[in-house]
């Protein structure tokens, strides 16, 4: 079992800030393949699931934390929609719908200019479908909290495809950039389930999601995948030079999502 959580008056320190306490539901709940000794899983049990794809967000001394940097790894999978700098699930562990049965969480805290967009987390498909993805995102979406584009408070969403091949979407809360928030995902049973803590909204989670099994592997994904449009259509491109474009009108010219006290973790009777 997980060491229990011991919290400092007022809540937990991050990156020198102080996470109020209604972030520490996401950050205690005991986790039965969690490390005993530390509130985050080793480096290397991450490394023998995870490949990277850009450049590794590992520092050293690893304690929990990773780094991604979109547009510092720039790494094109070849039919993205923007530069991503991911870890993703070895093809090797890659299970399907029913037998997958793991959880995610951490502290997110995604820095980004105003008006920028990003896939902080994600189940995919071996194929191209995406089954559950988490957004950080300062873009206009009548359905988000916030909503507006460009004003730099970032709402907080996920969407998931139900078995209707449709995808519904849970807006989650809002940020500003820099601003930490809980983040916990569920894959288990055939269900996916997405919570987040924010400052200003609380604990907020989708509904349990029944995924429909397509007889394809799933794999999860996170970091940062920051989204790109044609500047000219406003619709998406896997060109790099039009996603150069984009980035370079909207006035998005840096990016970084870091992950701290961070879990992955699979029931004992996965591989």
């Amino acid at each position: 079992m997980r060491a229990p959580c011991r919290t400092p008056a007022g809540g937990l320190a991050v990156r020198g800030r102080v996470l109020p306490m209604l972030l520490m539901p996401l950050l205690c709940t005991p986790l039965s393949a969690a490390p005993a000794a530390a509130d985050f899983t080793p480096a290397t049990a991450l490394q023998a699931m995870f490949e990277a794809e850009g450049k590794s967000p590992y520092p050293s001394p690893y304690t929990g934390t990773l780094t991604f940097s979109a547009l510092q790894s720039k790494y094109d999978s070849g039919h993205g929609h923007g530069y991503r700098n991911e870890l993703k699930v070895m093809s090797r562990h890659r299970l399907g719908v029913a037998a997958t049965d793991e959880r995610f969480s951490a502290i997110v805290t995604a820095t980004l200019p105003a008006g920028a967009k990003t896939i902080v987390a994600q189940y995919h498909a071996e194929g191209l479908d995406t089954l559950l993805k988490v957004y950080v995102q300062d873009t206009a979406d009548s359905k988000a909290i916030d909503g507006k584009a460009g004003n730099g408070l970032f709402d907080v969403l996920a969407r998931i495809k139900g078995p209707d091949a449709k995808e519904t979407m849970t807006a989650l809360g809002t940020v500003r950039s820099g601003e930490s928030f809980g983040l916990d995902i569920s894959f288990s049973g055939g269900e996916a389930k997405v919570a987040v803590s924010t400052a200003q909204h609380g604990a907020m989670q989708t509904a349990p999601t029944r995924i429909k099994s397509t007889g394809e592997n799933i794999y999860f994904k996170l970091g940062d995948y920051l989204q790109a449009l044609d500047p000219a259509t406003l619709t998406h491109t896997t060109s790099r030079e039009k996603w150069d474009q984009y980035y370079q009108q909207s006035r998005i010219g840096s990016s970084q999502v870091q992950f701290s006290h961070t879990i992955f973790q699979r029931s004992r009777s996965q591989p």
